[in-house]
């Protein structure tokens, strides 16, 4: 089936939207939502909104239509690419609409499932799933809502939401619109592979109610919107080849695909997510391990190694290289309680972080093919930590935090010298067996430049953040010509120029350098049907 019908919201009028908070109030009464963590900023907008339900926010995109003025929807601004800076207009922060609002299991499908508001964060969101509390809806007087509660209590598996961004303050929405992906992907896949619903509402203030599997395209590979008056818009779906990598740049294309993997990673630029229902997994006893090695190179040798041998299960594969722990170094001297780890052995030139599967109680674990793969790429177990406690895992997973805020720091302070110049990270990623390729042009490349570098990420899918540190504004624009270099290579080698971080407004020349005039005009396409003027989150993955 491919045509799907939208529905308008409860009905709010002129006088209501004057009463949300934020009408004509200019952008110098909130400084915080001029800026979202790329640190980017542009020119200043006109209104900003603070919508208490959907019925609000329908009406205030509905006024704002009549009036010709474009919108920027704001979730929790944890974004790296300038999704929600907006460049003029009207901003929406959907800020309150935070709530869970079921809990069922899916006994079809075998899965526990939460559908939750879009403003929802991360971390409330897996708070309340391993606490079994969930206080909005401990409220309702739905005996039906209150039954299911209490199965998920009596459940003994313990339950989490797989997607890892790294950035737990992240919405629940904003991750759903980025595709967001972390650590965990390794294993569990991005965020896309855990959707099973969406309440998406249109540029025209209605909305669509999106389930899994239910609206695919024509054979021909196109979808028709019905409005709540009859009227039809038809587009066709892209139909250019995405990379076989991590990928969250430009809208999903596949045969046959599902209407909702069209809104998952189109950056709210199609639609506002307002409403998800995600799937859960029960949650097996694991252990953390940080391997240390003697150089980047073998690093990135037992990662192949541990990759190739089907009988080691990783739930995550990470990378420091050896200047990333030279400068976790460097910040433990000046505060050892900052890192709260031990000493980094001084022998150490690179590190891996990985989690597998253990059980304190198992008398006879077998960890032979991890042993083999380590002592095959000339390492050692002995040269680790480990971790299997909640308490001591979650000091290894603060320590794979703090090198982005030590990094985000020597950034800060350089800013007041140069107010210009920003963190340079880079969000590529290749196929499996370009991982060599890549690694070896990041470094022939970047220690030839003079500039100031470190590497650290997901190097279990490829997908490696080069942090460039400039110093000046010459060293910044060197290392934008660099960026432009890599991307290019990367699109070259298979792979894609944002693996989990989107788009937004800062990459959109990569993007178009990637898909090409032909692909970029068939995302457009699908932005002119559904958004025909162009009013949602403008500058967003478009130049124009």
């Amino acid at each position: 089936m491919h045509e799907i019908t939208s529905r308008p919201a409860p009905e709010a009028g002129f006088e209501q939207v004057k009463r949300i908070e934020g009408f004509d109030r200019i952008r110098t009464e909130y400084p915080a939502y001029l800026s979202d963590e790329s640190k980017l900023k542009l020119q200043p907008f006109d209104y900003i909104f603070f919508p208490k339900d959907e019925a609000e926010l329908s009406a205030v995109v509905r006024e704002m239509a009549g009036r010709r003025v474009k919108v920027t929807i704001a979730g929790a601004r944890t974004g790296l690419a300038g999704g929600c800076v907006p460049p003029e207009g009207a901003l929406i922060s959907l800020e309150n609409l935070n709530r869970v609002l079921a809990i069922h299991q899916d006994h079809q499908a075998g899965e526990w499932r939460v559908m939750a508001q879009a403003a929802i964060s991360l971390r409330e969101l897996n708070t309340q799933i391993a606490a079994r509390r969930f206080p909005d809806l401990e409220k309702l007087e739905d005996q039906s809502v209150r039954a299911e509660i209490e199965r998920f209590k009596n459940d003994p598996a313990v339950y989490f939401y797989p997607p890892d961004p790294t950035e737990l303050s992240a919405s629940l929405g904003g991750t759903i619109a980025t595709n967001a992906s972390g650590a965990r992907t390794y294993r569990y896949g991005p965020t896309r592979d855990w959707v099973r619903w969406l309440r998406v509402m249109l540029a025209d203030g209605e909305f669509l109610d999106i389930p899994r599997g239910k609206y695919f395209a024509s054979p021909a590979g196109g979808f028709v919107v019905y409005d709540s008056r009859g009227r039809g818009r038809s587009f066709k779906a892209p139909a250019y080849a995405t990379p076989f990598t991590k990928n969250t740049a430009g809208f999903f294309s596949g045969p046959h695909m599902d209407l909702i993997d069209l809104f998952i990673g189109a950056e709210g630029v199609l639609g506002v997510i307002t409403q998800a229902e995600v799937a859960l997994l029960p949650k097996a006893k694991t252990a953390s391990i940080v391997q240390f090695l003697q150089t980047d190179a073998q690093a990135v040798e037992l990662v192949e190694r541990l990759r190739s041998d089907k009988r080691i299960h990783l739930d995550f594969l990470e990378f420091y290289s050896g200047r990333a722990l030279d400068l976790l170094r460097q910040r433990q001297a000046q505060d050892p309680k900052a890192v709260g780890v031990p000493e980094i052995p001084a022998r150490a030139g690179a590190a891996l972080f990985f989690e597998l599967a253990f059980d304190p109680e198992d008398e006879r674990p077998d960890y032979g093919p991890l042993i083999e793969a380590t002592a095959a790429a000339g390492a050692s177990l002995a040269d680790s930590w480990a971790a299997y406690e909640p308490r001591e895992m979650e000091r290894l997973k603060i320590f794979r935090h703090v090198l982005p805020e030590t990094i985000n720091a020597i950034i800060a302070e350089r800013q007041k010298q140069h107010p210009g110049l920003h963190k340079l990270g880079t969000d590529l990623a290749v196929p499996d067996d370009r991982l060599r390729d890549m690694w070896r042009m990041y470094e022939e490349s970047l220690n030839s430049s003079g500039l100031q570098w470190t590497a650290l990420g997901h190097i279990g899918n490829n997908h490696l953040h080069i942090n460039l540190l400039p110093r000046n504004m010459d060293e910044f624009n060197q290392g934008q010509d660099l960026y432009r270099r890599f991307a290019a290579q990367a699109v070259e080698m298979g792979g894609t120029v944002s693996a989990e971080h989107g788009i937004g407004k800062i990459k959109i020349k990569y993007l178009e350098a990637m898909y090409g005039v032909g692909e970029m005009a068939q995302m457009k396409a699908v932005k002119e049907a559904l958004d025909p003027e162009r009013l949602l989150n403008p500058g967003d993955l478009f130049a124009d």
